[in-house]
């Protein structure tokens, strides 16, 4: 008889394949879980229904995407590309992926995205059937990278009705240039510039040759890990400066964007017709509500319960493979970091099992708080941030006492901005409100406690002294 029982973790050694950090696809489909109610925003409803509505519309959709990194906007942006398949082709990219994120530019970034589209044409089988546009992509490249790519055995006589093998094998080739970095790589990014126009030609054609094959679905390109670049001035330069680049792609775009970037006082992203931000899930209580014996009803219970679900779709509830205790802790030091949660769960499991228990006790989880701890702290180091230099004292004044946390409004300096992007500072739904993640809460304590330990330390001598005197 088949069942069609969800696969999860029946005993500790199985739930390391189950909390794997990459995002859900597909294949992993069946552990997901609508977090939508308990971020408290509809970003996510939200977008699915401007992609739907804008179907209809002559021009391509530009959307930016933001929000916490490991707060779960991977996997709910293959949840939109699985809403709307029966209007758009859907192609998920990881720029990081094929280039170094720290010296990713516009340039790049438009070259990318016109390579995955032949890559995207190619797939589909689809053709360019007149030869003089067929000639203009050809004639976009260099005539080095043609050379190279014809010793490779790849024939480049383009007539009418040309398939798009050729010409992957012209943007892969010319790809592999960026990637390679140095001079190689800056003689590459300077032919893009000096021919942008004829690119975003290029990418008109293939845009029209795939959607004739398409059966009237339009194409999506989902730009990921743009919200990983670190460099405000560098992402800055990218979605602000050449803003005009980006929304003249030829398609449909939704982009990754960089928390810390929402905050700008110029406001640039307002220059984007669609923006959204995912929150983080909460689960500890919002500022703006009354608790209960510490636990908010509204935010942090419906929080807490959607974080629970997210561990028993992994792990068999009825195998017992954690303690009750040790659930609530992690939960609430995950501050709903779900990258947190999931590594947190994994290293547990491990030292439980090398304690040859048979389930995960809250001290397994404790065990593990401490190296994310470590973590936590060391990105409260001064760096240059915004085009100035952050130093210990704007962090610490960001930081404040920690006892003042929650709080609803924030400065937005280039501290506060900075720690947002490193999650040292968490941003959570509906009224907008924020928190130190709890690791970073912890540090506080500790080094705040041994501060007042020193200053005792030091004031003793001082009055045995007073008292000899005497």
């Amino acid at each position: 008889m088949t069942t069609n029982a969800k696969p999860k973790a029946t005993q500790l050694s199985e739930i390391s394949q189950f909390t794997s950090p990459k995002p859900l696809d597909e294949s992993t489909w069946h552990m997901w879980v609508d977090t939508e109610e308990a971020r408290g925003s509809g970003a996510v409803l939200r977008l699915i229904e401007q992609l739907r509505q804008a179907y209809a519309q002559p021009e391509p959709v530009k959307a930016l995407f933001a929000g916490h990194s490991g707060s779960g906007k991977s996997t709910e942006l293959f949840r939109v590309k699985r809403a709307i398949e029966d209007l758009y082709y859907v192609v998920i990219a990881r720029i990081g992926n094929r280039y170094s994120l720290p010296t990713v530019d516009y340039r790049q970034l438009l070259f990318f995205c016109a390579s995955q589209l032949v890559e995207m044409g190619a797939q589909e089988n689809a053709i360019i059937a007149d030869g003089d546009e067929a000639k203009i992509l050809l004639e976009w490249f260099d005539d080095r990278t043609r050379e190279e790519v014809e010793s490779g055995g790849h024939k480049l006589t383009i007539e009418a009705g040309a398939k798009f093998n050729v010409f992957t094998a012209l943007f892969a080739r010319f790809s592999g240039k960026i990637y390679s970095g140095g001079e190689t790589r800056d003689t590459a990014v300077r032919h893009i510039e000096g021919r942008l126009d004829q690119l975003r030609l290029n990418m008109q054609i293939i845009v029209r040759a795939i959607e004739d094959k398409l059966k009237g679905r339009k194409l999506l390109l989902v730009l990921e890990d743009l919200d990983k670049i670190e460099d405000r001035d560098q992402s800055s330069k990218l979605f602000f400066e050449h803003r005009p680049q980006l929304l003249d792609l030829p398609c449909s775009v939704i982009f990754t964007f960089p928390i810390a970037l929402w905050y700008e006082q110029e406001a640039g992203a307002q220059g984007y017709p669609i923006r959204y931000l995912l929150p983080m899930i909460p689960v500890t209580p919002s500022p703006s509500e009354p608790s209960e014996a510490g636990i908010d009803r509204k935010t942090a219970e419906r929080g807490r319960t959607i974080i629970r679900q997210i561990i028993f779709e992994r792990l068999d509830e009825s195998a017992n493979l954690i303690s009750e205790e040790a659930i609530e802790f992690l939960i609430t030091y995950s501050g709903g970091v779900l990258r947190d949660l999931l590594y947190m769960l994994r290293e547990a499991a491990i030292g439980a099992r090398i304690k040859q228990r048979t389930r995960i006790e809250i001290d397994d989880v404790q065990e593990v708080t401490r190296l994310l701890r470590n973590e936590y702290s060391s990105r409260l180091s001064p760096r240059t941030y915004s085009e100035t230099s952050v130093t210990l004292e704007d962090i610490e004044a960001t930081l404040g006492d920690r006892t003042d946390w929650p709080k609803q409004t924030a400065d937005r300096s280039a501290a506060f901005r900075m720690l947002l992007q490193s999650l040292c500072i968490l941003e959570y739904n509906g009224d907008q409100w924020f928190d130190l993640h709890p690791a970073v809460h912890e540090y506080l304590g500790i080094r705040n406690a041994e501060r007042e330990t020193q200053k005792a330390r030091k004031s003793k001598p001082a009055r045995s002294r007073r008292s000899r005197g005497r």
